[in-house]
């Protein structure tokens, strides 16, 4: 079952980094900070940390064998990277990327013509899937990201203005603008009153 909150965060992840609202969107945000990219800023560096991330976004109740990782990572990193790319334009109004909503449909067509993905029902809120394959990962992430784009409301998706993941605005105004008001919300605020201070 996949769900729009997630089951519960195992570790090493925190709920604060499932604030998307939606699974791909919180795979987009698997990174420290979209606005400022630092060399140490990747969180999906090893095999377990994909899995972790999964079962934290509801993807599955227990953690899969996996029969081999081999690639696991990268692919993931990929799905991300494309989903990313899609999902910002649509924040910012701008064209989706042909390339990578291609390489999104290529793969969720890949992995659902070769079995990873099996009896997805419409609203993909349930799929059985073959979690001990490798490939089923991606390939999930890949169809979750392609029924998203179709589903999900273009004009409340949003970019936190300072970190830059990405969410959906729930908020009966739609004026949300920080990924959360705990952390970059409160971090603007902080930095407003000490350039007001400085002014002085």
């Amino acid at each position: 079952m996949v769900t729009s909150t997630p089951a519960k965060a195992r570790p090493p992840w925190q709920d604060a980094q499932f604030i998307g609202g939606h699974p791909v969107l919180d795979l987009t945000n698997a990174v420290f900070d979209r606005a400022h990219p630092t060399e140490d800023g990747e969180l999906l560096e090893t095999p377990s940390d994909v899995l972790t991330w999964c079962a934290s976004a509801g993807l599955f109740d227990r953690v899969p064998p996996l029969a081999e990782a081999d690639g696991l990572v990268a692919e993931v990193q990929a799905v991300r990277e494309q989903a990313w790319a899609v999902f910002s334009a649509v924040a910012r109004d701008s064209a989706v990327p042909a390339e990578a909503f291609g390489a999104l449909l290529e793969r969720a067509g890949t992995g659902v013509r070769a079995g990873y993905v099996q009896r997805p029902d419409s609203p993909l809120d349930h799929f059985t899937a073959d979690w001990t394959a490798p490939a089923a990962i991606p390939a999930v992430l890949a169809l979750l990201a392609v029924h998203a784009l179709y589903t999900l409301p273009p004009d409340r998706i949003r970019e936190c203005g300072r970190c830059g993941w990405l969410f959906l605005d729930s908020s009966r105004g739609g004026r949300r603008r920080w990924c959360s008001m705990s952390t970059c919300g409160n971090r603007e605020k902080a930095s407003r009153h000490r350039r007001t201070r400085t002014r002085r």
